[in-house]
């Protein structure tokens, strides 16, 4: 005891039944000073307390007061004779009549005394005569105020424990007060000549909570085995050795309701009412307060939702070794009933733990329908997988989680060899009826990924039509089944059924189901054509996301993506501190397993926002126009999608046209084709590099077979096609012609506000709508909001060439001298040459060449 105003060890009595001695400690003691602290300011207060200790057996009580009332040197003979002594002369030097022992006389004697005293009582667990005890209480209620009585127990008699508490005068000192903390661990262990690393000290922590009696077996167990590591290892398996006795007794004393619950909630490790109540049919708050009285150590924990409990992990650790040998069939249904819970509390790493336990391959199997996807969608579905791995790796629906886990990392190949694999004869297909609409689903959205053909064979469109009860999954073959309808064509087929799987929201369904639902729709509404809904739509399913928590996730890049391309058509740019912006320009690449990388926002995504950071300049730079090439080559490369892909191929060609790099614009054409083969998409964009090379003729011959097509022609790719007839026929004199193209391009434009392929064709455009009225499908508002996009968007493109001068740019990329130019237009040397200084100084060039390459760029050839 250190050095304080509070009485000395010297001034203090202990009775100890027959014996007033304190015990001899045979091990060496780790030092309490917080504790010693604690008893020392209780002597030492006015006047001075009550304090009990409760604490099961062997977590040190006896080895704490012993210490505390020895003292440093007390262990000396003589200096323990004279404290004795004088502790005892305290009690009896003025009783008045010696023989007279009775509490009433000692306690007489003692206030008499007028000096401090302790009175400590040790195992006060063992009075259970009901006099003993209100004898006990008496000593209690009784004591003068110069004496401190300390009673150590196992278990908190029956004594009005409340009333002293609500005085204020109990302290009480609990199995946590007593454990050992990592320090006094450590040197147990070290006292054994055991040295433990920081993780072999954690697992003795974790196991024994600084339990003092289990820590010593621990170190006497380890260095009997001789290798640290091992010997911690063992008592992880085996930990009966350590808890038979301290725990063991702990148990015995508990009635029979008492000892079921701590049986049933031990599988757990930790637990709330709900659960609790699942487990045992005993109410959690009655039996909990019978656990006060009997001190089974439990910890507490605290949240915003509820109050939840543990057993101390070394009773756990008991109990479930002792259930597991002795009443095995009753452990299984326990950690089955642990497991639907769980599972209906959405943590499903802890329901699959449990499950596995109980050996159920049927529960497993429908768990992992229930709630695999919803597992995976939350970013656990490889923990989940591992698992499962070993024990039920042969069974179909993990494989087929395994494929949806890849598929959700933007990893369709390996997707397709884990789906391959659950379709292998060999595989346990327990629910197969479960198993086909899943397969089915899947087997969909990796062609969607992978830009494979649909698999719209009679067995798979039947299978997607298999309604399984559960409503993620449901959700997931119903958004599946509108993709491959989306995807061949059927769009009003695939509203209905994106609608349909949108009503699983209302049941529960995970939201990124939901998400996936709505994004979808918006992308229906594109490929429709309907630009104005696909916005709309889109926006709010990123409304959705934000309050969901799935901005994160792919579907919601592509809503801002079509959120992007819609900007993009209608010229117009996200505000800095745009959401939507910030969502474009964050997500990065994730690593494959063979140590490529794709886009974390998806291929669509990706394309869209490198476009639209191209447009944030009048002229794209020739980095941002390649950043764009390169995300539609890889897009294409890894998997195009006919219908939603090939949108993106025409603004990529503008960019890269725009940017002066006409090479790179053929590639992206070309690897266009080898995915789409020669679709209008294609065509178009091999006209735009025809006019930009001054190959009006072929350019028009395309045109005209775009045109003429039976296909349906996108709403933008429409007025893209228009407006190049509209262009061609403008270099070709064809004014007539010039003037319906345009006419048509105008009245495809103005529903959804389309304007960059008006912008995209900067040289011809301004010319082409000046002398254009409104006609009876567009407004004078739409022309005009046209005219004043083309002065915003070209504001320092074009510097302010005349008619003429454009006449004299154009002629110099034939690379005709300045005399053959002037006599083909009639006109004079001088005049000629005039031009050509004004079209270099407007420029700001100093040659030919440097004219051209800056004309090109700007699109004005």
């Amino acid at each position: 005891m250190p050095e304080a105003e509070a009485p000395r060890p010297s001034e203090t009595a202990c009775a100890d039944g027959a014996d007033p001695l304190p015990p001899t400690l045979s091990v060496t003691v780790q030092p309490r000073p917080d504790l010693y602290a604690l008893l020392d300011e209780v002597v030492a207060s006015a006047p001075p307390g009550r304090v009990l200790v409760c604490a099961p057996a062997g977590t040190g009580k006896t080895t704490l007061l012993a210490d505390w009332l020895v003292g440093p040197g007390g262990g000396e003979p003589a200096v323990l004779e004279g404290r004795l002594g004088a502790a005892l002369r305290v009690l009896f030097s003025h009783q008045d009549d010696p023989q007279d022992g009775s509490v009433t006389a000692c306690l007489r004697s003692a206030r008499a005394s007028g000096r401090s005293a302790v009175l400590v009582l040790d195992d006060v667990h063992e009075l259970t005569d009901p006099d003993a005890l209100q004898l006990l209480t008496r000593l209690l209620d009784a004591a003068p105020p110069n004496l401190t009585v300390i009673l150590a127990a196992r278990v908190s008699p029956e004594l009005p424990w409340v009333r002293y508490i609500a005085d204020g005068s109990l302290t009480v000192i609990g199995w946590e007060d007593l454990a050992l903390d990592r320090a006094a661990v450590a040197a147990v262990f070290a006292e054994h000549r055991c040295a433990l690393s920081a993780e072999g000290l954690d697992t003795v922590l974790g196991l024994t909570a600084g339990w003092a009696v289990p820590v010593r077996i621990a170190a006497i167990r380890v260095d009997a085995v001789g290798d640290a590591a091992s010997g911690v290892a063992d008592l992880v398996r085996y930990p009966l050795p350590l808890s038979d006795y301290v725990v063991g007794e702990t148990l015995s004393a508990l009635p029979d309701n008492l000892l079921r619950f701590v049986e049933a909630t031990s599988v757990v490790d930790r637990f709330g009412a709900e659960l609790a109540a699942s487990l045992d049919a005993a109410s959690v708050d009655l039996v909990l307060a019978e656990r006060e009285r009997f001190c089974v150590p439990i910890q507490r924990f605290t949240s915003a939702d509820e109050m939840s409990f543990a057993w101390h992990p070394l009773l756990r650790a008991h109990v479930r070794s002792k259930l597991k040998a002795a009443e095995p069939d009753r452990l299984a249904r326990l950690h089955a009933a642990a497991g639907r819970w769980y599972a209906g509390a959405r943590q499903p790493i802890v329901a699959i733990e449990h499950l596995l336990e109980a050996g159920d391959d049927l529960a497993i199997v429908d768990f992992v329908y229930h709630h695999g996807i919803s597992a995976v969608f939350d970013g656990q579905g490889a923990a989940m997988l591992d698992l499962l791995n070993e024990p039920h790796g042969d069974k179909r629906v993990v494989r087929l989680i395994r494929a949806l886990e890849a598929l959700e990392r933007n990893y369709p190949d390996a997707a397709e060899a884990h789906y391959r694999t659950a379709l292998a004869s060999d595989v346990v297909a327990l629910r197969p009826e479960l198993a086909k609409a899943f397969t089915a689903a899947l087997g969909v959205e990796i062609a969607v990924i992978s830009g494979q053909r649909m698999p719209i064979d009679p067995d798979t469109s039947s299978d997607l039509k298999i309604g399984t009860g559960i409503v993620d999954l449901d959700c997931y073959v119903t958004t599946q089944r509108a993709a491959a309808c989306m995807f061949t064509g059927d769009l009003i087929g695939s509203e209905r059924l994106l609608r349909q799987a949108l009503a699983f929201a209302d049941l529960g369904a995970h939201p990124r189901l939901v998400l996936r639902c709505l994004a979808r729709l918006s992308i229906v509404s594109g490929i429709r054509g309907d630009l104005v809904t696909m916005t709309t739509r889109a926006e709010h399913a990123l409304r959705y996301a934000v309050d969901h928590g799935q901005l994160d996730r792919i579907d919601a890049f592509q809503c801002a993506a079509a959120v992007c391309m819609d900007k993009y058509l209608r010229c117009e740019q996200l505000p800095d501190d745009s959401p939507i912006y910030a969502l474009a320009s964050g997500p990065g690449r994730h690593q494959r397993p063979d140590g490529t990388t794709a886009p974390i926002s998806g291929g669509h995504a990706e394309v869209a926002f490198a476009i639209l950071e191209a447009r944030r300049s009048p002229i794209p730079t020739v980095a941002d126009a390649d950043t764009v090439g390169r995300a539609l080559i890889g897009m294409l490369n890894r998997g195009a999608q006919a219908g939603l892909s090939n949108t993106f191929v025409t603004p990529t060609v503008a960019v890269l046209l725009d940017a002066g790099r006409l090479a790179f614009a053929t590639e992206v054409a070309d690897t266009a084709q080898n995915a789409f083969g020669e679709n209008l998409d294609v065509r178009v964009a091999r006209a735009m590099i025809f006019l930009a090379q001054g190959d009006s003729a072929s350019a028009h011959e395309l045109l005209d077979s775009v045109l003429a097509a039976p296909e349906f022609l996108h709403p933008p790719l429409g007025v893209r096609a228009w407006m190049l007839c509209a262009v061609v026929a403008h270099r070709e004199n064809r004014s007539t012609d010039a003037t319906k193209a345009v006419r048509r391009a105008l009245d495809l434009a103005e529903p959804s506000g389309i304007v960059s392929p008006f912008v995209d064709c900067a040289g011809d455009a301004a010319e082409l709508l000046a002398g254009i009225p409104p006609g009876a499908d567009h407004t004078r508002a739409f022309l005009d909001h046209v005219q004043a996009k083309l002065v915003e968007s070209h504001e320092g493109r074009n510097p302010g060439l005349t008619r003429s001068e454009k006449v004299i740019l154009a002629e110099l990329r034939t690379g005709k001298p300045l005399r053959v130019i002037a006599q083909q237009l009639h006109l004079s040397l001088n005049t000629v040459r005039t031009h050509t200084r004004n079209v270099y100084r407007k420029l700001d060039a100093s040659s030919r060449a440097e004219a051209l390459e800056m004309a090109a760029r700007r699109r004005l050839l």
